[in-house]
């Protein structure tokens, strides 16, 4: 049977449809490196399951429960979720793989690079501030890239979090839905960095239980001509400050 494809229909980090680690930021950094390096050992892996709706073990009573799902029956996203949705945004080519991030590149030239903190399945203190130092190609021809982050961890993008410290509401209202949805997205940043030598470097520090997500594309520079009346020097509250960083003259 050595040459059969391998296909894993069912997969989680429990068995149990009332597990609380499946609502963490925990169980997402614990799947990271699962699905960077799940390819290499099966034809096809898939997560058990999308949603909370599962009947096996009676009606929850709670819209945290432990549940398998993605998401709860609420459609709340959970971080692991945004796992997913983050991988989902990422490139075919892969130019990197290590024990805590994973680079791929696009057709485009959009490189993308997951990183996540690493966990203790042995109960052992949370690694808080993990460093993941990247050297990232990237062709650019004005000599700088634009990078977008998008992250999740125990204090961002995690309405469990959120939920407990609501009170944990076994049915929340309408206005404690839409903050825990709220407080389910992920936290977003953006800066511009140099490219030297054809590449970018990056020192990521990253929270407890946190993945986070790097979009990095070149940049092509449109600014229209300082003579053309456009001159961020103008705007108050910029400290005369141009849009490429520098003092605007």
């Amino acid at each position: 049977m050595a040459d059969l494809p391998v296909h894993i229909t069912e997969f989680n980090s429990s068995y149990r449809p009332d597990n609380p680690i499946h609502d963490t930021a925990f169980h997402a950094a614990y799947l990271a490196p699962v699905l960077a390096a799940g390819g290499d050992l099966a034809d096809s892996f898939s997560y058990w399951t999308f949603c909370d709706v599962f009947e096996e073990a009676g009606v929850p009573t709670s819209l945290f429960h432990g549940g398998f799902g993605l998401l709860t029956h609420r459609q709340i996203k959970k971080p692991t979720y945004h796992l997913y949705a983050f991988m989902a945004r990422m490139g075919e080519e892969i130019l990197a793989r290590g024990p805590d991030h994973l680079v791929t590149r696009d057709d485009s030239g959009r490189v993308t690079a997951l990183a996540w903190a690493p966990v203790d399945v042995t109960g052992g203190p949370p690694v808080d501030g993990h460093t993941v130092r990247l050297s990232i190609p990237v062709g650019s021809p004005s000599g700088r890239a634009f990078l977008l982050r998008s992250s999740v961890s125990e204090e961002k993008g995690n309405a469990w979090r959120a939920w407990c410290e609501m009170g944990r509401p076994a049915s929340p209202r309408p206005r404690q839905l839409d903050a825990l949805r709220e407080a389910a997205e992920p936290v977003r940043s953006h800066r511009c960095l140099p490219v030297e030598g054809g590449r970018v470097g990056l020192d990521i520090t990253l929270d407890r239980h946190e993945v986070t997500l790097l979009e990095i594309t070149p940049v092509v520079d449109e600014t229209p001509p300082w003579g053309d009346g456009w001159d961020d020097g103008r705007l108050l509250g910029l400290n005369a400050l141009a849009s490429d960083g520098e003092a605007a003259p």
